[in-house]
C-alpha cells in the first residue's frame, strides 16, 4: 500500500500540478507581484484593457443605460440580502432544529441538487465570475470616460482572482449617480451571468441531458439526524426509490410531487429496487403541516442510452454532464458572491456604495462614522449567521 501523502498526492496531482505552475511564474514575475497583507498577490497587467476600451466605447449608451439599472438592480439586492441574512439568524435562534441559510463554500461540499463542488469547478468558475465582475466595472468606467490603469491577475490566498483599477481619482470626481454605476456594475454582472447560467441550463443542456438518459428513481446518501420514516422502516441509504402507493417515480421530482398529496401521521407503500417498504410519514421541522421523509443528500440515478455508452456518443455525453454540472454551481456562486458583494464592508463594492451615499447624506466625517458602524453589524451579522449553529453545539 503506498503512504497516506503519496495517496493524497495521486488523487490532487493536476491541483498540484496548477498551483505548481502559477508558484513559478509569480516567481518569474516577482519583480512586478505586490503583497499585501502577506497572502494577498497581485501582478498588475495591461491585459484587456484594449477590449475594455472597444466595449467601453462602442455601446457606450447602451452600457451607460445598463449601469444605471445596475445601482437600482444594487439596492434591490441589498436589501434582499439583508433580508435573508437577518431572518435567517432569527430563524436559527427561535428554532434551534432549523437548517443554516449560510454557510462557506469550499471545494468537497455538497448541496442538495447539485451534487459535489469540485476542486476544479471551484476554481475555474472563481476565476470566471472574478473575470466577469472585474472587467464589468471597467466597461462601465470607461462608458463614462474614466480610465482604466490596469489590469491584472490575483491570489487571495490559494484562491485566483482578477482585478481592473479604474482611475479611483477620476472616479471619486464624477457624480454620484457615476460612482454607484460604476460600483454596481460588478455584481450586477454576476447576478446576469448567474441568470444566463441557468437560462442555458434549463433551456439547452438539460433538454440535451434528459434524451441521452433513461431515469429509473433516485437514491439518498444518509439520514437526517434523529428518528424518521426511512430509518425506521429500515430502508438504507444507496437503496433505488422507484415508486410510491404503486405509482411508479422515475426521480425524486416525481417522488415529491406524489408525497405532496400525503399528511404526517399516514402511512404510504414505497417502491424500492430491494423490495416493498411501509413507511408512516413524519412532520416537516420546518412546517408540521408537510410530511418528512428524514434523508439528505438525494441523487437521481438514470441508465445512459446505447448511443452514448462508446465512442464520441460516451464523449459528448460526459461533456454535456460536466456542463449541466458546472453550469449549476456557476449559477450558485454567481449569485451568491453577486449577493455578498452588495453588502456594506469595507471589502466589497457595497462598502464603497454606502460609503459614497453616507457621506454625501451626512458630510465626510459624520458620514464615515455611520458607514463604519453599518459596516461592523454586517460583520456581525454574517459571522453570527455563519458560526452560530457551531457555538450552540458546543453549549
Amino acid at each position: 500500500m503506498f503512504p497516506a501523502f503519496l495517496v493524497w498526492i495521486l488523487k490532487y496531482k493536476w491541483l498540484l500540478l496548477f498551483y505548481l505552475v502559477v508558484i513559478i511564474f509569480f516567481w518569474i514575475k516577482r519583480k512586478q507581484v505586490e503583497v499585501q497583507a502577506k497572502i494577498i498577490f497581485l501582478l498588475r497587467t495591461s491585459w484587456g484593457i484594449s477590449f475594455i476600451n472597444y466595449c467601453g466605447q462602442k455601446w457606450r449608451e447602451w452600457i451607460i443605460l445598463l449601469g444605471y439599472v445596475g445601482v437600482g438592480a444594487g439596492y434591490v439586492g441589498l436589501v434582499f440580502i439583508s433580508f435573508v441574512l437577518i431572518k435567517n439568524l432569527y430563524s436559527l435562534i427561535t428554532a434551534p432544529a432549523a437548517v443554516a441559510g449560510v454557510s462557506l463554500v469550499y471545494p468537497g461540499m455538497t448541496v442538495p441538487g447539485l451534487g459535489v463542488l469540485s476542486v476544479w469547478d471551484f476554481l475555474f468558475s472563481l476565476f470566471f465570475i472574478a473575470v466577469i465582475h472585474e472587467f464589468s466595472h471597467g466597461i462601465v468606467a470607461r462608458a463614462h470616460e474614466v480610465s482604466v490603469k490596469n489590469t491584472g491577475i490575483a491570489f487571495f490566498g490559494p484562491l485566483p482572482a482578477a482585478f481592473v483599477e479604474p482611475d479611483e481619482k477620476k472616479l471619486r470626481k464624477e457624480k454620484d449617480i457615476v460612482q454607484y454605476s460604476v460600483l454596481a456594475a460588478g455584481s450586477f454582472s454576476n447576478i446576469l451571468l448567474a441568470i444566463v447560467a441557468v437560462v442555458v441550463l434549463f433551456a439547452a443542456v438539460t433538454p440535451l441531458q434528459q434524451n441521452m438518459v433513461s431515469e429509473k428513481g433516485f437514491t439518498f446518501d444518509t439520514y437526517v439526524e434523529g428518528d424518521f420514516p426511512f430509518a425506521q422502516a429500515g430502508i438504507l441509504p444507496g437503496t433505488l426509490i422507484t415508486g410510491l402507493n404503486d405509482a411508479p417515480t422515475k426521480n425524486f421530482q416525481a417522488f415529491a410531487e406524489e408525497l405532496a398529496f400525503h399528511r404526517p401521521a399516514e402511512t404510504i407503500s414505497v417502491q424500492t429496487n430491494k423490495g416493498e417498504y411501509t413507511v408512516t410519514l413524519a412532520k416537516n421541522p420546518d412546517n408540521i403541516k408537510k410530511s418528512f421523509l428524514g434523508i439528505k443528500e438525494i441523487h437521481d440515478e438514470h441508465d445512459v442510452k446505447q448511443t452514448y455508452q462508446s465512442g464520441w456518443g460516451k464523449a459528448l455525453f460526459v461533456v454535456i454532464s460536466w456542463l449541466a454540472h458546472f453550469l449549476k454551481w456557476l449559477y450558485l456562486l454567481s449569485l451568491s458572491i453577486g449577493l455578498f458583494n452588495l453588502l456594506p464592508l469595507p471589502i466589497v463594492d457595497g462598502g464603497r456604495m454606502a460609503q459614497v451615499f453616507l457621506h454625501k447624506l451626512h458630510g465626510a466625517e459624520i458620514g464615515e462614522k455611520r458607514y463604519r458602524r453599518i459596516s461592523l453589524f454586517f460583520l456581525l451579522l454574517i459571522l453570527l449567521n455563519l458560526f452560530y449553529p457551531l457555538l450552540m453545539k458546543l453549549f
